[in-house]
C-alpha cells in the first residue's frame, strides 16, 4: 500500500432514525417497533419489539469511560455476527464513525463511511459487517453501555498490543497502513 499524505475528512452529522438505516438501529427516545401486547400497567407503558441483537456464545454488557482524544480515525472493524450497540448514559454526547459493510472487501469504502452525533442517552445497534470505530468523547468524558458478545470482549482484552486482528469475530485494521490514507473527523 503507498501511503500519501491524504486526509480524509468526515464531517459529523446528527443521529437520526432515517440517517442510521444503512448502520443499524437508532436508540432514542422513541420506542422501537412499539405494540408489544403485554397487559400490565396499560396506559403508562409502551412497550416495544425485541431488537434483533445477535451474538456468538454468551452476550456481555458493560460499561466504558471514554475521554476526549485526537480526531484521526486510527482503527476501524467490523463484526460479522455480532451486532454491537453503544448507548451514551448521563449527561454528555458522543460521535461515533460509522461505515457500510463491504461485503467481503477487507479494507472500508471512505465514499460510505460517516460520523454521528449522538445526544446524551441515545446509542445505536449495529448491523453486521459495519465498520466502526469506538465512539469518541466530543470535549468531555462520558460513559457508554455496550453490549458485545463474550467472544468479542475476550479478543479484544487478550490482544497483546494495539494491532490489526482478524479473531474471535473482531476485524479490525490500521486504516492509514491498509489504505495509506488518514481519516479525520471535524468535530
Amino acid at each position: 500500500m503507498q501511503e500519501t499524505n491524504e486526509i480524509i475528512t468526515v464531517p459529523v452529522k446528527n443521529a437520526t432514525e432515517s440517517a442510521l438505516t444503512p448502520y443499524g438501529i437508532f436508540l432514542g427516545e422513541s420506542v422501537h417497533r412499539p405494540g408489544l401486547p403485554i397487559p400490565f400497567y396499560q396506559g403508562a407503558v409502551e412497550e416495544g419489539a425485541n431488537l434483533d441483537f445477535v451474538s456468538s456464545g454468551r452476550s456481555v454488557i458493560r460499561t466504558a469511560r471514554i475521554s476526549p482524544r485526537d480526531s484521526e480515525v486510527v482503527w476501524l472493524e467490523y463484526h460479522a455476527v455480532l451486532t454491537q450497540v453503544f448507548v451514551g448514559l448521563g449527561t454528555q454526547p458522543f460521535v461515533i464513525v460509522l461505515g457500510e459493510p463491504t461485503d467481503g472487501d477487507l479494507i472500508p469504502d471512505f465514499n460510505r463511511v460517516e460520523a454521528f452525533y449522538f445526544p446524551p442517552g441515545h446509542g445505536i445497534m449495529l448491523r453486521q459487517g459495519v465498520w466502526h470505530d469506538f465512539p469518541m468523547a466530543v470535549s468531555k468524558p462520558i460513559t457508554v453501555l455496550t453490549i458485545n458478545s463474550e467472544e468479542v470482549v475476550e479478543a479484544l482484552a487478550t490482544q497483546p498490543f494495539p494491532g490489526d486482528m482478524n479473531r474471535g469475530d473482531v476485524y479490525k485494521i490500521h486504516v492509514k497502513k491498509h489504505t495509506g490514507k488518514q481519516l479525520q473527523v471535524k468535530i
